[in-house]
């Protein structure tokens, strides 16, 4: 989604248009939480995250600073 949007977006909003555009399907009940953790974790443990956190819930890509 980030590529598509070519912006940092916030969680919420990188689950939505996510669903809206049949990339993710969720039957989970906090599907917003999950990406959150999951964005956050990778971010914290994984060096080689192409995501960086670009304010509080806000993620964009590692590539857009070249």
């Amino acid at each position: 989604m980030l590529e598509e949007v070519g912006h940092p977006l916030h969680y919420t909003d990188i689950v939505e248009l996510a669903m809206k555009s049949g990339y993710l399907r969720s039957e989970g009940e906090t599907p917003h939480n999950t990406m959150r953790a999951r964005l956050s974790v990778d971010v914290r443990d994984n060096p080689a995250s192409p995501f960086e956190r670009v304010a509080p819930g806000v993620f964009g890509l590692k590539s857009w600073k070249r």
